[in-house]
C-alpha cells in the first residue's frame, strides 16, 4: 500500500488497470505485467525479434507475453557482438539472462556493406554462407576460401565465450545455441537446440511454429 498525501492507494496486480473507491481509499488494480520477471535476451538471429521485419511469432515473442523482455539480440551477429550486447546492459536489473550463442565462423565488421539498411540484419557480421553469392564482396569470399582458418576462429570464439561466462557468472543466466557445439566452450548451464533446428526449420528465428513452441517451453522450465 502506498500513501499519497491524505489519501491512500492500495496497489494490487491483475489483468487490466482500473481504480475503485472503497471506503475513502483508492484501490488501484494494476496489470500483471507490472510484477513480471525481467528477462534480458542477448544473442544472434535465433534470439532476435523478427517482428522488426516479418509477421509471425518466435519464441522471444512468446516469452514477452509472460515476462518483461528486453531483447538486445542482433540477427547475423558474431560472438563478439553478443559479448558487446551483454557488456552494454546493466545486468543486475534483470531476474534472468538468456544468451544465444552463434557460429564461431563469423567475422566481425562495424558496418555490413550489404545489410546495413535492413531492419533485421543491419548489425550482421560476415559469414561465408551469406556472402558467397555476392560477387561485389569478392575479396571477402577469397579470404574465406583461401585464408580463413577454422581452428583459429574456434580458438578466438572460445576466448570470447570465456569472457561472457566471466561477465555473467554472478547472475541467473541460461546459455543456448542451435549450432553444433562439440569443440566449443562448455558453459555450466547450456541448452542445445541443434536437433530442434534440424527438424523444425522455419521463417521466424529459423524455426517453424512447432520449433518456436518447443524452444519457448524448454526455456520456461529454466526460468
Amino acid at each position: 500500500m502506498q500513501s499519497f498525501g491524505k489519501s491512500e492507494v492500495t496497489l494490487i496486480t491483475c489483468t487490466s488497470k482500473q481504480d475503485v473507491n472503497h471506503k475513502g481509499r483508492t484501490v488501484r488494480f494494476l496489470p500483471f505485467k507490472y510484477s513480471m520477471k525481467k528477462i534480458l535476451i542477448c544473442g544472434d538471429s535465433f534470439a532476435a525479434d523478427w517482428t522488426k521485419k516479418h509477421k509471425g511469432v518466435g519464441w522471444p515473442n512468446l516469452l514477452a507475453r509472460e515476462y518483461k523482455v528486453t531483447n538486445l539480440a542482433q540477427a547475423g551477429c558474431s560472438e563478439y557482438k553478443v559479448y558487446k550486447q551483454l557488456d552494454s546492459a546493466i545486468l543486475h536489473r534483470f531476474d534472468h539472462i538468456i544468451v544465444s550463442h552463434t557460429s564461431p565462423y563469423r567475422i566481425y565488421v562495424k558496418k555490413h556493406p550489404i545489410h546495413f539498411n535492413d531492419p533485421l540484419h543491419k548489425d550482421s557480421d560476415f559469414i561465408y554462407s551469406d556472402i558467397k553469392e555476392h560477387k561485389e564482396l569478392s575479396t571477402i569470399i577469397d579470404y574465406y576460401e583461401n585464408y580463413f582458418d577454422l581452428d583459429h576462429a574456434e580458438f578466438v570464439h572460445n576466448l570470447i565465450c570465456k569472457q561472457i561466462d566471466e561477465l555473467t557468472k554472478l547472475y541467473s543466466v541460461l546459455h543456448i545455441t542451435s549450432f553444433e557445439w562439440n569443440k566449443l566452450y562448455k558453459f555450466s548451464n547450456m541448452l542445445s537446440f541443434e536437433n530442434v533446428f534440424n527438424n523444425h526449420r522455419g521463417d521466424i528465428n529459423h524455426y517453424d511454429s512447432i520449433g518456436n513452441q518447443i524452444v519457448y517451453e524448454k526455456i520456461k522450465t529454466h526460468l
